[in-house]
């Protein structure tokens, strides 16, 4: 991503619940280091609840805005199909992320569908508030699927925000075409990494089982405070999950989800 993305505004919908103000406090912690703008959205489902949902939603913005002199917040209210309006909010902006609280598992189909629809925008989901105040410890999980070199230069950028170290999981695949499309990716992100002087570990697995869960796992001993993962992966990672204290810690941990882009997975870049 280049210099001129990084002053795109964050989109954040706002449902008015906890994880609502959640996301809200995560969207400043990824701007904040280059005064990206915030745009918050709140979807009603007739007209005549607009003018009472935008004085509400200005009045949320305010309170957070006391002591943050310099961010600049928009608040924008719609009525219509949440999916829909969110998406066409997030292109009329011209949006660099998206952040979003979400209610755990019970609403993760409904979270999907709105994030499905960004095809160029990556969705940060959020239950907690921020861990350890920024990203700056990053989990990929590398499987066969090519398109893992995407959430690589995410991460990219990423680390000119929070100068991150990333820890990479994967693991040895018995199948010969699956375990050289892992080691071309893995390749390639050290290649990435070196060139941007990204410091990074990488812990192979001696299978898949338990994936998930061994994954969890090393996210807790590094401390992660951020997974990457492509969105149409993420609902089965999430339900693999067995161990109830790695379940605890997916819900406490942000999730990024990035959608399949030609652009990356041709060039290696974003266009």
């Amino acid at each position: 991503i280049h210099n001129k993305e990084s002053m795109k505004p964050i989109l954040v919908p706002h449902d008015f619940t906890e994880v609502g103000a959640y996301a809200l406090e995560h969207a400043y912690m990824i701007g904040k280091t280059h005064n990206n703008p915030i745009n918050v959205i709140h979807i009603v489902s007739k007209s005549d609840e607009i003018e009472e949902a935008k004085a509400k939603l200005q009045a949320i913005v305010d309170d957070f805005k006391k002591d943050k002199p310099n961010l600049e917040i928009a608040v924008e209210v719609r009525k219509g199909d949440i999916d829909k309006e969110i998406y066409n909010y997030g292109i009329e902006i011209n949006a660099l992320l998206a952040v979003m609280g979400t209610h755990g598992t019970k609403n993760l189909k409904k979270a999907i569908k709105i994030v499905e629809k960004f095809i160029t925008i990556p969705f940060v989901l959020v239950q907690n508030p921020p861990i350890y105040g920024e990203y700056d410890r990053i989990l990929i999980p590398i499987d066969a699927d090519k398109s893992s070199r995407i959430r690589v230069q995410w991460v990219r950028f990423l680390n000119t925000l929070f100068e991150s170290k990333v820890y990479i999981i994967s693991y040895k695949d018995n199948d010969g075409f699956s375990r050289k499309a892992i080691q071309n990716t893995i390749t390639f992100a050290e290649n990435i990494f070196n060139d941007n002087l990204i410091d990074y570990e990488i812990k192979y697995l001696d299978s898949k089982k338990n994936f998930s869960d061994e994954m969890y796992k090393y996210a807790n001993e590094a401390e992660c405070d951020l997974v990457i993962f492509m969105t149409d992966q993420y609902k089965s990672y999430i339900k693999e999950i067995k161990n109830p204290e790695n379940e605890e810690l997916a819900a406490k941990i942000p999730v990024m989800c990035v959608n399949k882009r030609i652009d990356i997975i041709k060039t290696g870049g974003f266009n």
